[in-house]
């Protein structure tokens, strides 16, 4: 009898079950649609969490039903599959591209899962050891607590940086006002927009419709946006 949870080792399966959560946008579509997540997707620990095989099985449970919504930047999946003994529901969002490609698993409760492609992190930026999809607890024991928490934004004031979780870092914002530096091109938060542009191959600068200050895509999924009093390093977006 296949279950989900026993087919692979699953860290986060302590008491744990995927409830049914509705989405009135989504549509019922051909299994094919799971083709864009197909493969074996990991948590922070390196834990191999979900397999999805090309012949549309997850965790060798067959697919029975695929639905499927998508805007410009994300897609989500409610997918129900049959453990041999009952159908159980998954509810998951893809997002995000090349080194920041991501399996977000919500909860009813509120609990969010963050998977991603590779076993290792990946990542090209930095900003003092702190990278896109950084797991909570490493952050922790590298900073420990920050100075101020404002929900999903981690303030360390006195070494001059805010960085933003959900559930992973998201985001590295350093203050003009501080001193640190990014780890691979060692610019700061008040170096020119010239010598960004250059240090990183001299990339197209794009602007947000509602941020005049714009900002430069780096490449392996990551964009510098420029802020009027910081700078941050973020996650470029994948258009579906």
């Amino acid at each position: 009898m296949k279950k989900f949870f026993t087919a692979l080792t699953f860290a986060l399966a302590v008491a744990v079950f995927f409830p049914t959560m509705t989405c009135a946008a989504l549509n019922s579509v051909p299994v094919t649609y799971l083709n864009r997540i197909l493969g074996n997707w990991y948590d922070t620990k390196g834990n191999l969490v979900l397999s999805i095989s090309n012949d549309y099985k997850i965790n060798g449970c067959t697919v029975m039903s695929v639905k499927h919504d998508e805007n410009t930047y994300s897609e989500w999946y409610e997918i129900k599959i049959n453990e041999g003994n009952r159908y159980r529901d998954i509810n998951l969002n893809h997002e995000g591209l090349d080194y920041h490609e991501y399996l977000t698993i919500r909860f009813e409760s509120g609990k969010v899962y963050q998977l991603r492609r590779t076993k290792e992190p990946r990542y090209f930026e930095s900003v003092g050891g702190i990278y896109i999809g950084m797991a909570e607890d490493e952050v922790l024991r590298l900073y420990g607590q920050p100075s101020i928490k404002a929900g999903e934004i981690w303030i360390y004031d006195n070494e001059g940086f805010e960085i933003g979780i959900y559930p992973c870092v998201n985001y590295v914002g350093i203050y003009k006002k501080g001193n640190k530096r990014f780890d691979w091109s060692g610019l700061s938060a008040n170096s020119s927009k010239a010598d960004f542009v250059y240090k990183y191959g001299n990339r197209v600068s794009y602007k947000y419709k509602d941020d005049e200050d714009g900002y430069i895509d780096i490449g392996h999924g990551e964009k510098i946006e420029f802020r009027k009093d910081m700078i941050i390093l973020s996650t470029a977006r994948k258009i579906f």
